[in-house]
C-alpha cells in the first residue's frame, strides 16, 4: 500500500510539473553564457590587475562594499547599508552576514570586515606596488603610507568588529563611495592568501570568489587553441542575490576579430564593437554607451601649430550643425572633450556641464585665418596632414572638414589613413602635424579622461602642470558641483586654447540575442557582469 500511495504521488508531481512552466521559462535563469575574450587574463589579483581580460573575469567573480547599477546609481553590495558622518570624512560600512568564500580549493572562510581592511593594506603596500594606490590617496594616510613614511596599521581603515568596516578620510570627497566598486577596493581574505603559497591570482585553484560566480576552470597553453575559462554559479551568494546563469564560459581565441563572427553563427551569446554595424544589429539587442571623444591635436613642435593662432582659425571654421546629418549612425556631433556616457554620481556629466558653448563657429574664420598668416609671416600652410587611423569609423567627416578648408581657406590640407600598428608608432615618435584621436577612459571618470589627454604628449611641457593643478584640485572637492565645476575650467583651458578640436562622440556596443536579457556593460574597461543575466529560450 505504501508502495502505490507512492507511485501515485510521484505520477501526480509529474502531472503538475508538466503543467507548470519551468523556472527557464519564467525568468530565463540556468542558461550558460558563452562569450570570447581576447587574451589570457594577466592576474586575477584584484589589487594588481590591470588587462582588460583579468577585470572582466574578477567583476564576475568579486563584489565590493558597493556597487554602480547600470543606470548609475550607487547601492550597498557586499555591504547591506552603510553611514556617512556629518563632516564627510567617515564612512561605516555594516557588512551582510552569511557570505562565504567560494574557492575551486579546498577553502571555506566568512567574508569579514578583516578580508576589506587586507585588501586596502595590499592596495597601499610599497612593496606590493599596486598601480591603483594612489587612486585611493584621500583615505586618511594614504600618501604617506604608500612613500613609506607611515606604516599599514596608521591608513584610515579598520574593522570595528567582524561585520563593520570604518574608512577615515584625509578630506571630504564627494566620489568616494565610486573607488569602492572599482577592482582595487576588492576584498582579500588573508587566509586565503597565505593558503595560496604565492600563487594568488594566478590559477584557479589560487583565487576565491566573494561575487556571484567563482573560477572552476582556467585552461591555458599559447600552443593551444582551445584555451577557455569555465566560471560557476556562486550558491552562498546567490542565497542573498539570486544569480540568473548557472555557468559562465569565456572562450580565449588570441583574435578580437572573430567575435561578431562567432556571435553571428551563435557559438557565443554576446560580444562587443566598437563601431554601430547594421547587419549585426538588425536582429539583436545592443547597450550603446557614447564613451570615446574623437578629435583632432596639433603636434606641439610644429613651425605651423606651436602658436595658437592658426589651430584657433581652424577650430572655429568647423560649423558642426553642417556635418552632424551627415554622421554615421553611432557618432554625434561634439563640442566638448568629455562624452555623455562618463557619470558623476549617476548623472551623465554633459548634463551638468552642456557642452554647446564650448566650441564655437565662427563666420569670420576666413579673416582669422588671414591675420594668423600674417602674424607668422607666412603667405600659405603646406605639406600638412591629419593622421588618421584606420578603424576610425567617421573618415569621411574628417575628408569633409579638410575639403571645406581647402575651399574656404585655401589649406591644403591632406588625409593620411594608416594601420593601426603605423599609427600608434607616428603617435608616440611625434611623427604628425595633425592627429585624429579618441579620447576615453578606464574607468567611467572625467579625471581619468582628461588626465589621459593631459598626458598623452600633444602639449608644450608648459601647458601640463596647469591643467594638472587644475585637475588634480577636483580630488579634494567636497561636493558634486564643485567637482564639475573643476572639470568644466579643465575642459574649457583645452578648448579655449585649441588645444584639441572636437569632432564627434563615439559609441561603443555590448550585442546580445534577443533572448537574452539584463546583462551589464561597462564600456570603460569593456567588461560585463552576467549576474543577473537572463537568456529566455
Amino acid at each position: 500500500m505504501k508502495h502505490i500511495r507512492r507511485t501515485a504521488f510521484i505520477f501526480l508531481f509529474i502531472f503538475l510539473a508538466a503543467l507548470m512552466p519551468s523556472c527557464a521559462e519564467d525568468d530565463g535563469s540556468g542558461h550558460i553564457f558563452k562569450m570570447n575574450i581576447e587574451n589570457n587574463p594577466r592576474n586575477l589579483d584584484p589589487q594588481l590587475a590591470e588587462d582588460k581580460e583579468s577585470l572582466m573575469i574578477i567583476r564576475n567573480m568579486m563584489e565590493g562594499l558597493v556597487k554602480i547599477l547600470p543606470e548609475g546609481g550607487i547601492v550597498p553590495a557586499a555591504a547591506e547599508s552603510f553611514v556617512m558622518s556629518d563632516d564627510g570624512l567617515i564612512y561605516t560600512f555594516y557588512l551582510r552576514r552569511g557570505q562565504e568564500w567560494e574557492s575551486l580549493a579546498e577553502f571555506s572562510e566568512p567574508v569579514t570586515a578583516d578580508d576589506f581592511v587586507y585588501a586596502f593594506h595590499r592596495l597601499f603596500d610599497p612593496e606590493i606596488n599596486s598601480p591603483y594606490g594612489k587612486d585611493y590617496v584621500c583615505i586618511k594616510n594614504g600618501g604617506a603610507v604608500l612613500n613609506g613614511a607611515k606604516g599599514l596599521d596608521e591608513l584610515g581603515v579598520r574593522a570595528l568588529d567582524d561585520y563593520t568596516v570604518e574608512f577615515t578620510l584625509e578630506y571630504p570627497y564627494y566620489d568616494f563611495l565610486p573607488l569602492l566598486a572599482r577592482s582595487p577596493a576588492m576584498p582579500c581574505c588573508e587566509k586565503f592568501f597565505v593558503f595560496s603559497k604565492g600563487r594568488y591570482g594566478m590559477a584557479a585553484d589560487a583565487v576565491a570568489s566573494n561575487g556571484a560566480f567563482y573560477l572552476k576552470e582556467w585552461n591555458f597553453d599559447p600552443y593551444w587553441d582551445n584555451n577557455y575559462i569555465i566560471m560557476r554559479r556562486n550558491v552562498s551568494y546567490s542565497e542573498n542575490n539570486y544569480v540568473y546563469p548557472y555557468s559562465m564560459n569565456f572562450f580565449i581565441t588570441g583574435d578580437s576579430t572573430l567575435d561578431r563572427d562567432r556571435f553571428l553563427t551563435g557559438d557565443t551569446d554576446c560580444c562587443i564593437v566598437d563601431r554601430y554595424d547594421e547587419k549585426l544589429f538588425a536582429e539583436t539587442v545592443s547597450y550603446p554607451s557614447e564613451n570615446r571623444t574623437a578629435g583632432l591635436v596639433f603636434n606641439p613642435n610644429s613651425e605651423y601649430f606651436g602658436g595658437k593662432a592658426i589651430r584657433e582659425a581652424l577650430a572655429k571654421s568647423i560649423d558642426r550643425e553642417e556635418y552632424a546629418r551627415d554622421l554615421p549612425q553611432g557618432l554625434t556631433a561634439a563640442y566638448g572633450v568629455i562624452p555623455s556616457g562618463i557619470t558623476v554620481q549617476g548623472r551623465s556629466y554633459r548634463e551638468l556641464v552642456p557642452d554647446r558653448a564650448l566650441s564655437i563657429y565662427d563666420a569670420g574664420f576666413a579673416e582669422l585665418w588671414e591675420n594668423a598668416l600674417k602674424s607668422m609671416r607666412l603667405d600659405e600652410v603646406d605639406n600638412v596632414k591629419i593622421t588618421v587611423p584606420d578603424s576610425f569609423s567617421g573618415i569621411d567627416t574628417v575628408y569633409e572638414i579638410t575639403d571645406y578648408w581647402r575651399s574656404n581657406l585655401l589649406f591644403d590640407c591632406g588625409v593620411e589613413v594608416v594601420s593601426e600598428n603605423e599609427y600608434n608608432e607616428k603617435s608616440e615618435n611625434g611623427d604628425y602635424e595633425i592627429l585624429l584621436v579618441e579620447l576615453t577612459a578606464e574607468q567611467d571618470s572625467a579625471y581619468e579622461l582628461l588626465e589621459n589627454f593631459v598626458s598623452c604628449g600633444c602639449f608644450k611641457s608648459g601647458e601640463v602642470p596647469e591643467l594638472m593643478s587644475i585637475l588634480n584640485s577636483s580630488k579634494t572637492a567636497v561636493s558634486i558641483s564643485e567637482g564639475t565645476e573643476r572639470f568644466k575650467t579643465a575642459e574649457e583651458r583645452i578648448i579655449d586654447n585649441y588645444l584639441f578640436i572636437p569632432i564627434c562622440y563615439e559609441s561603443s556596443y555590448l550585442v546580445c540575442g534577443k533572448d537574452a536579457a539584463d546583462l551589464d556593460y561597462y564600456p570603460f574597461d569593456g567588461t560585463v557582469w552576467f549576474g543577473e543575466a537572463k537568456y529566455f529560450d
